[in-house]
């Protein structure tokens, strides 16, 4: 029985590159089909909570203007989607 949260969120990644059905799934991994959905049901749960931000001074890549990163979220499968504030209330270019 896999008991630790890295297990089950191992588990459940495991699922979704499976291209499997979650019953096909558990059935090759001898795992019992209604603790994986309620693994899976409770990542769901907590995938909709707040997490914490940082910011730091910087230069925005895109631009080359001094800038203060206000935002970075890292998305599944790689992606990593940043906001910058350039700090004049102008908002010209």
């Amino acid at each position: 029985m896999i008991k630790a949260t890295d297990g089950r969120a191992a588990v459940l990644r495991a699922l979704e590159q499976s291209g499997l059905s979650m019953a096909e799934f558990c059935r090759r991994r001898g795992l019992a089909y209604g603790t994986v959905a309620l693994w899976r049901s409770q990542a769901r749960r907590s995938a909709g909570r707040f997490v914490e931000v940082e910011t730091a001074a910087g230069v925005a890549p895109a631009c080359g203007v001094r800038a203060m990163l206000c935002a970075e979220l890292a998305l599944p499968g790689g992606a990593v989607l940043r906001v910058y504030h350039r700090g004049d209330a102008g908002g010209g270019a």
